[in-house]
């Protein structure tokens, strides 16, 4: 289930939430951060919500037994929610809102990080104090097909600054700073003393995106039982979920959803082009062109990754990895 995952997120072309993952969990499972063969606990619940438990469960397994709980009460209620403490790495909140959509559903994951990683500066700050905080949305169109957005409240996810570090790859500019609050574009500042921060939406000047990061370290940890930042110490950093379904069904109807969004989203790709070669491009839009691309000519993974993925194949006598990392 987490291998498949995490491979999903490849082909779609989230690297950062991929099979470069693998390493971190195994640590995670080793050091006793993350557990394996444990149950989701319902500790609380009524019709329309749920809290959970994850007992530091990885997020892969964790995610769908959480959704198929809150999925059952939202066939009955407008609105269902569930917020989950003591999840491993909830991985790409993309795949759990297309679960939603699928359902003919819409939804909402947001998750923080229990206030124990401080990466992202808050406007006019120099140090890291939160999380990148992602949130992600999802609508049902009809069938498989659905529209969402995944994101990041920081500039940049971390995951794709930590590829940018190992592959030895500058970073656009507007998403990093160095310790004296400079802009800079080299990954190496939030791997290497001094370290720097994560840029919140907007720069240094982000205060919408900052205050968007805010409001989920709020929820997410208020509601669950978890923290938002400062952790206490020894604190471990594991997410905190909140995850919000609505039943369209009880609201206006599924069909004027539908309706609605495909009439929204054929107005917008009708939108006059500034290049008429390169046509509007929506949230989504990449990667499903990415699934695309890389189901039928396989998923290209960088020199730093792939060694990685040797390693750790080798650490633990999986067979046949020399066959595999080629």
């Amino acid at each position: 289930m987490t291998s498949a995952s995490l491979v999903l997120s490849n082909l779609t072309g989230h690297d950062s939430h991929g099979v470069v993952r693998i390493a971190d969990y195994c640590g995670g499972l080793e050091r006793g951060e993350l557990q394996s063969g444990v149950s989701l606990e319902v500790v609380d619940e009524t019709a329309s919500s749920c809290l959970a438990d994850a007992h530091r469960g990885l997020g892969q397994v964790m995610m769908p037994r959480l959704l198929s709980i809150l999925l059952a009460k939202a066939a009955g209620q407008a609105c269902a929610t569930a917020a989950m403490r003591n999840c491993g790495h909830a991985g790409r909140l993309g795949e759990w809102v297309t679960e939603i959509a699928k359902a003919g559903m819409a939804g909402m994951v947001a998750v923080n990080d229990n206030g124990a990683l401080r990466f992202v500066a808050p406007p006019g700050g120099r140090r890291g104090c939160t999380s990148t905080n992602p949130v992600a949305f999802a609508i049902p169109l009809g069938g498989d097909e659905l529209f969402s957005v995944d994101m990041s409240t920081s500039a940049i996810a971390m995951g794709k600054v930590r590829l940018a570090y190992h592959a030895g790859r500058e970073l656009p500019a507007g998403v990093l700073q160095d310790s004296e609050g400079r802009p800079t574009n080299d990954p190496a500042v939030m791997f290497e003393s001094p370290r720097g921060a994560v840029l919140p939406i907007g720069g240094q000047q982000g205060y919408k995106g900052f205050g968007l990061s805010m409001v989920i370290d709020l929820l997410t940890a208020g509601l669950s039982g978890g923290h938002a930042p400062p952790a206490p110490a020894g604190a471990v950093s594991t997410n905190n979920v909140l995850v919000t379904i609505w039943n369209p069904a009880r609201f206006a109807g599924l069909g004027h959803m539908r309706e609605q969004a495909r009439q929204y989203l054929d107005f917008l790709r009708g939108s006059e082009p500034i290049v008429p070669e390169m046509p509007i491009r929506l949230a989504g839009d990449r990667a499903e062109e990415e699934h695309e691309r890389r189901s039928r000519g396989g998923v290209p993974l960088d020199t730093a990754t792939v060694e990685t993925l040797r390693r750790t194949a080798e650490r633990y006598g999986v067979s046949g990895s020399e066959r595999i990392f080629v």
